[in-house]
């Protein structure tokens, strides 16, 4: 029986960590092979092999972590898109109660972060769309839409005489519309350009 596997059967440290700490150390390496395998050379060329190869685990570590190729892309854009949130968030409770400036630093925050490495963008806005995962990838954009809806009602915007919600996912899709559009051009418009035009769509949406 090899060391690791040793340390595996019996709980044993193995070169100075625990097994949780390198099961958790061989999972984040999967994650990081992830980003950097589907942000490049996408969903359809990411074959588990490559997978595990940029990842340095064997095909079997990878199965004892993800069941499939979908679950790591998944696990993947949840994370990003979750992080890009909370991004999005911090600054919504930092902005003034104005529309426009709220509006424009909460896209700021959270097209910066996904701008700010194009694979989070790809695998977040193409990749998602490409893989069988569209329940997930509309259950996200439900979500998003719920915390835009949200703040539709703090600011005492829109039509209070009905739900805002379906205006909410609209504007939504105009995100995603327009992230996946810089995500597949050579040139890509300067981020800045994105945010002003999706802060003009959204103020005279709500307004």
């Amino acid at each position: 029986m090899s060391a690791q596997r040793e340390e595996l059967s019996t709980g044993r440290s193995y070169a100075g960590r625990s097994p949780d700490e390198r099961r958790q150390q061989r999972r984040q390496r999967l994650l990081d092979a992830g980003l950097q395998v589907f942000g490049t050379v996408g969903y359809d060329e990411a074959t588990i092999t490559l997978l595990c190869g940029t990842a340095r685990v064997g095909t079997k570590a990878f199965y004892d972590e993800f069941p499939s190729r979908e679950a790591l892309l998944l696990a993947v854009a949840t994370d990003i898109v979750a992080t890009a949130a909370a991004h999005l968030e911090q600054a919504l409770a930092a902005a003034p109660r104005d529309l426009e400036q709220r509006v424009r630093a909460g896209l700021t925050a959270y097209i910066g972060f996904l701008t700010e490495d194009v694979r989070r963008v790809r695998i977040a806005y193409r990749e998602i769309r490409v893989a069988p995962l569209e329940a997930e990838r509309q259950f996200a954009s439900s979500a998003f839409a719920a915390l835009v809806n949200e703040q539709v009602a703090e600011l005492g915007v829109g039509d209070h005489a009905r739900d805002n919600l379906l205006l909410a996912l609209a504007l939504t899709g105009g995100v995603g519309e327009l992230l996946n559009h810089w995500t597949g051009v050579v040139e890509k418009p300067p981020v800045e350009r994105l945010v002003a035009e999706l802060t003009r769509l959204f103020v005279a949406a709500l307004r």
